[in-house]
C-alpha cells in the first residue's frame, strides 16, 4: 500500500478558510465597486452638469456687470484718459475668461460622463467575472478541498490504528 506524506491537515484547514474569506471580501468588494460606479455616475451625469450650469449663469451674470461698468466708466471719461477705466477693463478680462472656462467645462462634462460610461461598462465585466468566480469557483475549489482534507483525516486515522 502507498503511503501518503501527509504533513499538516491543519494547514489545508487554514486554507479552506481562506478560501471563504476570499469568496466573502470578494463578494464585499464588488458590491463596494458597484456602489462607487453609481456615485461616480450620479456625479457625471447630474451634480457635474448642475454645478456648471449654474457657475456659467453666474459667470454670464457676472460678465454682463463688468461690461455694464465699463462702459458706464468708459461714457464719464473723456477718450484721451486710457487709464481712468484700467480696473473695469480688467474686471471685464477676468469675467471674460471665467465665463469661457465655465462654457467650456458646460461643453466638456458630458463627455466625460460618455467616456466614464464607456469604461464602467467595460469595468463592470470584470467586476460580473469576480462574482462568478466567487459564486461558483471558490465554493466548488473549498467542497473539492474539504472533501480531501476528510479523506486525508480518514486515512491518516486508518494509519494511526495500524502503526
Amino acid at each position: 500500500m502507498a503511503k501518503a506524506n501527509v504533513e499538516s491537515i491543519d494547514a489545508l484547514e487554514r486554507f479552506s478558510s481562506a478560501i471563504e474569506s476570499l469568496r466573502d471580501s470578494s463578494v464585499h468588494n464588488s458590491d463596494d465597486i458597484r456602489d462607487q460606479f453609481q456615485r461616480i455616475s450620479m456625479w457625471l451625469t447630474k451634480e457635474l452638469p448642475e454645478y456648471w450650469a449654474d457657475q456659467l449663469r453666474i459667470s454670464q451674470k457676472r460678465w454682463t456687470e463688468a461690461r455694464g461698468d465699463l462702459l458706464r466708466c468708459q461714457a464719464k471719461t473723456r477718450a484721451e484718459d486710457e487709464t481712468s477705466c484700467m480696473f473695469e477693463r480688467k474686471a471685464l478680462e477676468r469675467a471674460t475668461a471665467r465665463r469661457q472656462m465655465c462654457e467650456q467645462r458646460v461643453r466638456l462634462v458630458p463627455q466625460l460622463a460618455m467616456q466614464w460610461e464607456q469604461y464602467q461598462q467595460e469595468s463592470t465585466l470584470s467586476v460580473r467575472q469576480l462574482e462568478d468566480l466567487s459564486d461558483s469557483l471558490l465554493p466548488l475549489a473549498q467542497a473539492r478541498l474539504q472533501q480531501m482534507i476528510e479523506t486525508l483525516k480518514q486515512y491518516a486515522a486508518q494509519g494511526g490504528n495500524e502503526g
